[in-house]
């Protein structure tokens, strides 16, 4: 079986049953979700994840808002409150869905550009980010099988993230956990993430941390072995490699030049 990862979706079917956000791919027609049996209980099972995503991933899901067209600084993040229950099979769906997650909740998707290198990557680390002026940060809040309009109202609307907007997205996570908890009756179950290969989507938290993580270390004026050895399994060697041959270190016992130095400071400014 191929490396796999849930993906958030945009829940929205066609008439034909195919994942509407998916319309572009090859064989669209028959990327469908799996369907629970009727005696199955959509709502057995709570968690809060969160998923991170290059911008143009997030558009093909149907999650994005706003341009693709951005930098390497740039990443969505989708936070999720679910009651769901999953199911998966050895024979995908159109040759590329595993699994469905059913269920109903909250969707908190943030889009992150121009991001500090010093900047971490979690949901209220971004938060603090956005408020010290280290990220340009923008949100969109999504209820998901979830028609009460008493309990939508209690959501944020869209606009700027800053720490406030933060907390308050925490409490009305908690408000729509309690509501969900007294009204599975109310809930409709929605297919809202999917299991695919993780070759749909680079981990732009891995790739973007290598990328600095690489930056620095030629501002440090460190060797590629130097950089390779400290980097572990934490960072892609991929990208550290290739970062130092756009400034031109091939050589991996080559010490940085200060050009290369101001090379990397000037790629982080960017």
């Amino acid at each position: 079986m191929a490396n796999l990862k849930w993906f958030p979706i945009n829940p929205l079917l066609k008439e034909d049953g195919s994942f509407y956000s998916l319309s572009l791919m090859d064989n669209a027609d028959e990327l469908k979700p799996l369907y629970l049996e009727d005696d199955e209980n959509p709502f057995s099972l709570f968690s809060v994840t969160q998923s991170s995503l290059n911008v143009q991933t997030a558009a093909d899901l149907g999650i994005s808002f706003g341009s693709a067209n951005v930098s390497y600084k740039s990443f969505c993040l989708s936070y999720e409150a679910m009651l769901f229950t999953e199911k998966i099979t050895t024979n995908p769906i159109g040759g590329k869905i595993y699994g469905t997650r059913w269920g109903a909740g909250l969707r908190v998707v943030l889009k992150v550009t121009d991001i500090e290198s010093n900047a971490s990557f979690n949901f209220g680390a971004i938060a603090a980010a956005a408020e010290l002026g280290l990220a340009k940060v923008e949100y969109e809040i999504r209820g998901i099988g979830i028609s009460s309009p008493s309990i939508l109202k209690i959501l944020p609307g869209p606009g700027e993230f800053n720490f406030a907007n933060y907390n308050k997205i925490l409490e009305a996570a908690d408000k729509v956990k309690d509501y969900m908890s007294k009204n599975e009756d109310k809930l409709k179950p929605q297919p809202f993430q999917v299991f695919m290969s993780d070759e749909l989507g680079r981990d732009i938290f891995k790739d973007s941390q290598s990328v600095i993580f690489a930056a620095r270390n030629v501002m440090t004026r460190n060797s590629l072995s130097e950089a390779l050895a400290s980097a572990g399994a934490k960072f892609s060697p991929e990208i550290i490699m290739g970062f130092y041959a756009k400034v031109g270190i091939l050589d991996d016992k080559t010490t940085p030049t200060r050009d290369d130095k101001k090379e990397a400071q000037s790629f982080l400014d960017v």
